[in-house]
């Protein structure tokens, strides 16, 4: 067991890590490279992270690369990770809470697999649609895969199908399942719920792309779901659901915040119309969708703050649905969706 302070290696443009300095704990990895990274960003997770990581390391047919990064937890998380032990896990501990995004982006510099799986600690893996997914992202050349996910809520043996929205995308799309596509042939994926790890990449075409999470308390996955989604040049959907997500109870889960944390939503969306407005030919094709995608992920958290935050919330709101470029909502209101046009004009003058 080595203990060595890790900084990144020369990473392409999009390898994000902030320059913080990450302590790396575990075993010397071997030369051979795996086929599959999985990076974990984890915080607190000691009651999770074992099973994960013994579920992962027996997936069978593909060599798995495992990167935890842990997000100054405060419990024996570290202690656990680092007790499933072998070369296939490395554990990244940074010195204080930055959040799953920026963990993400620490563990996706170090990424050496072919491929690359972003999945959270306290959520369970479906190994057959892990294999399936890399094994059809080799076949095809996509550069990722997409997979339907379901719920397991608190410590109940039920699950859930997906919410309503991505039920009837899925079912719009699926039967083009395992056919290469672009953006443009499913574009109402952007607005799928802007979960990591429902999709599998192919590492350094979206590294090399810009790939990034953003660095918010919460809300931090909707940057990285829309970029992976506007610079993958082809995509795949898989009709296998590869996560399980757990929504644990009490109100330690970060879903079930109401505080002001919730407010970090319109960071997390600045950040994402920002990088639409870098590259205006994507802003134009796909704004009807990001807005579309803005008032939805804003109706569902209004309804999960507290009361006294309702004002600032809607001020908010207002102020980021008047940064719309104004051709954009003309081509809306005039042929793409007026529907979204007049909602959006409703919500702007609320």
């Amino acid at each position: 067991m080595t203990c060595s302070v890790s900084t990144s290696r020369p990473a392409p443009v999009g390898r994000h890590d902030e320059g913080v300095e990450a302590i790396e704990i575990g075993p010397d990895r071997g030369p051979t490279q795996p086929d599959l990274s999985v990076i974990i960003p984890m915080r607190n997770a000691q009651q999770t992270i074992g099973s994960l990581l013994a579920d992962l390391l027996v997936v069978d047919k593909i060599s798995v690369e495992i990167i935890v990064v842990d997000d100054a937890s405060v419990d024996a998380s570290v202690e656990v990770a680092r007790s499933v032990g072998g070369p296939a896990v490395r554990v990244l501990r940074l010195p204080e809470r930055r959040g799953a995004g920026h963990a993400r982006n620490v563990g996706f510099a170090r990424a050496s697999g072919s491929y690359t799986l972003f999945f959270d600690a306290d959520d369970q893996v479906h190994a057959p649609a892990l294999q399936s997914a890399v094994s059809v992202l080799q076949d095809s050349g996509a550069d990722v895969a997409f997979l339907p996910y379901r719920y397991r809520r608190g410590h109940t043996t039920h699950y859930e199908g997906m919410n309503s929205y991505d039920r009837a995308v899925w079912a719009h799309y699926a039967p083009r399942q395992r056919q290469v596509v672009g953006l443009g042939e499913v574009p109402r994926l952007l607005g799928f719920s802007n979960y990591p790890w429902n999709k599998i990449i192919r590492t350094t075409p979206l590294a090399y792309r810009g790939l990034r999470f953003g660095e918010t308390l919460v809300h931090n996955d909707i940057l990285g779901h829309w970029i992976t989604m506007l610079q993958a040049r082809t995509l795949v959907l898989v009709d296998e659901p590869l996560c399980t997500h757990i929504v644990a109870e009490g109100a330690g889960h970060l879903t079930n915040h109401r505080s002001r944390i919730r407010l970090s939503l319109f960071d997390a969306l600045g950040e994402t119309y920002r990088y639409l407005e870098q590259h205006p030919v994507l802003r134009n094709r796909y704004s009807h969708h990001y807005w579309d995608f803005t008032l939805r992920v804003s109706t569902w958290a209004a309804e999960r703050i507290d009361t006294d935050l309702a004002a600032e919330f809607s001020a908010l709101l207002q102020r980021h649905l008047l940064r719309m470029n104004l051709v954009d909502f003309s081509r809306i209101r005039q042929r793409r969706d007026p529907g979204l046009g007049s909602r959006i004009v409703r919500r702007a003058l609320a």
